[in-house]
């Protein structure tokens, strides 16, 4: 693992770039230079749900490392919970990334399932008035 200086900046480079991309989209967009059609929406949606995956992924180490850091500093490095901790962070961090891996081999087919993914989604608003 790296440390959590480099997971921060891997995390924020993340959060910067979906900031990033949505600003330079909406403006292209309102130019007229990106086509207001299903395929461009679908395109955008896919490299969204992307990044956002990548940053969530990316912060689980930043989050256990900036915990274990901070118990290291305030002087429990040797409780013997904190210590086992800090010999397996990276066991730690494999164990969420399997835990949201498997919670999105659940959550994917089912979101494919409801159209998320199609390029023309069905309506959020519900039924329109009569």
């Amino acid at each position: 693992m790296f440390s959590l200086k480099v997971h921060a900046i891997i995390a924020g480079a993340l959060f910067a770039a979906i900031i990033v991309m949505a600003i330079v989209g909406n403006v292209l967009h309102d130019q007229g230079l990106l086509p207001d059609n299903s395929a461009s929406q679908l395109t955008a949606r896919v490299i969204f749900f992307t990044l956002f995956l990548a940053f969530g992924y990316s912060t689980i180490p930043l989050m256990v490392k900036i915990v274990l850091v901070g118990q290291v500093k305030v002087g429990n490095a040797e409780v013997g919970l904190v210590r086992a901790a800090v010999v397996r962070q990276t066991r730690i961090i494999v164990a969420f990334w399997i835990l949201i891996t498997l919670g999105l081999a659940i959550a994917i087919p089912a979101a494919i399932h409801d159209g998320f993914f199609d390029a023309d989604p069905p309506s959020m608003s519900g039924p329109a008035p009569q």
